[in-house]
């Protein structure tokens, strides 16, 4: 136990014993003969081992988790030897109910989308690819203005770049539309949550 991690402690006539976590799993007092007796419980494993005290349920296992009606189907029409007859076929399984539930499909649209350009701007930093550019460039700024689905792409070499892109997007953006960026959706990253980042966003009044 002590090679691997644990630490095992005698004092004061108790043994103390803690995981690699530091989290106390045994306290042992010392017995009369000075020896540390400690109890343990083995763990008795139940996989793959059907248990059930009803017959149905256990019929209901043999079968792959058949629903109750088809059991009782079987046993009305005596296609299976020695299938009794199946009663409550109303109950519901908890692992039936887990392994086929479905996911909700994906959303055809948004539930918002933006009304006017650069209303709200989709970013974010990609990467690193290889191989590099032969400009020695790994990562890629991605920005997608909502509404118009317009992308500007610029490439980087280092992370730290991303403050000085988006300041450069943002007078050139603002330039060109008239009107500056509104709110700016990432995964809030690093190179996002800077402080000269939030900084400048706040400063511009971009959320």
């Amino acid at each position: 136990m002590e090679e691997a991690g644990f630490k095992i402690l005698l004092d004061q006539g108790c043994l103390k014993i803690w995981d690699q976590r530091r989290r106390l799993l045994a306290k042992v007092p010392c017995g009369a003969n000075r020896l540390y007796v400690l109890k343990l419980d083995n763990a008795k494993p139940v996989c793959l081992v059907a248990q059930g005290t009803s017959t149905a349920w256990q019929w209901h296992t043999r079968f792959g988790h058949l629903n109750f009606r088809g059991l009782r189907q079987l046993a009305q029409e005596e296609m299976v030897r020695g299938l009794p007859q199946i009663e409550h076929v109303d109950q519901v399984c908890d692992s039936c109910l887990v392994g086929k539930q479905r996911r909700l499909a994906f959303p055809t649209e948004a539930k918002y989308r933006a009304a006017h350009k650069l209303e709200l701007v989709h970013g974010n930093l990609c990467g690193p690819v290889t191989p590099t550019t032969p400009s020695g460039n790994k990562l890629f700024f991605l920005l997608v203005d909502d509404l118009s689905r317009y992308m500007w792409l610029i490439l980087l070499s280092t992370k730290d770049q991303a403050f000085t892109v988006f300041t450069v997007f943002h007078a050139h953006a603002k330039a060109e539309a008239g009107r500056k960026p509104g709110t700016l959706h990432t995964d809030r990253s690093g190179e996002f949550m800077a402080r000269t980042f939030i900084e400048h966003c706040v400063q511009e009044g971009v959320q």
